[in-house]
């Protein structure tokens, strides 16, 4: 078997199977938190990091923040008033509605979000991918975009449109991020904000049965 072979069933594996897996049990014995689920993968994925190269330092550098700031920043701006947009032609009684009605598990999301869910997703999806599968794919656009919609199939798993539609656009954003800095931190920092503007404009219930559920319990 080539290395091109193996990198495929190693993709296939974590990218597909994996959620597709975590998807089947749901359907068959109703929801559940399923962060174990994703820290269990991103484990070994940070040994193989660090054993191959991955500067420990790498988890927590900053490095190129200077670089992607303000768009950053105007993407969140941009992302707030879309998310808005969507929740008043959906349903506009969920526009704020976890702050409004629950503070305290907003507030607990808030800090615990970032850590529990998107630093664990980084990893897999930003650091191990770029690292070890990017080579799949031929083209630039093609590896950024292979990487959101991996990054998107990991939220088949709520069993709605919107989680993969949201997260495909926040997994291109975030590839991008990553592509530029090299840092996972920064591109975790993409995606904590997003995710915190979803939760609070009221869009976290497309994607409630992970943290919010987690944290509930």
């Amino acid at each position: 078997m080539t290395l091109h072979h193996r990198l495929w069933i190693e993709f296939l594996g974590i990218y597909v199977l994996l959620p597709l897996s975590a998807t089947a049990l749901r359907m068959l014995n109703g929801a559940y938190p399923v962060l174990p689920i994703l820290w269990l993968a991103s484990l070994p994925a940070a040994l193989w990091l660090v054993a191959h190269g991955f500067d420990r330092h790498d988890f927590f550098a900053w490095r190129g923040l200077r670089l992607v700031w303000r768009g950053v920043l105007l993407r969140a701006v941009l992302a707030a008033a879309v998310m808005t947009g969507l929740v008043l032609l959906i349903e506009p009684d969920w526009l704020f509605q976890l702050p409004r009605t629950s503070p305290q598990l907003w507030l607990l999301i808030m800090c615990f979000y970032p850590l529990v869910s998107v630093y664990p997703q980084g990893i897999l999806y930003r650091a191990l991918y770029y690292r070890r599968y990017a080579v799949l794919f031929p083209h630039a656009w093609s590896v950024r975009l292979a990487g959101a919609m991996a990054f998107s199939f990991c939220h088949l798993f709520f069993l709605n449109l919107w989680a993969l539609l949201l997260t495909l656009a926040g997994g291109w954003f975030f590839g991008r991020t990553y592509e530029r800095t090299r840092s996972l931190p920064v591109a975790n920092f993409e995606h904590a904000l997003y995710g915190c503007l979803l939760f609070t404009i009221g869009l976290g219930r497309f994607l409630y049965h992970g943290t919010m559920a987690l944290i509930e319990r």
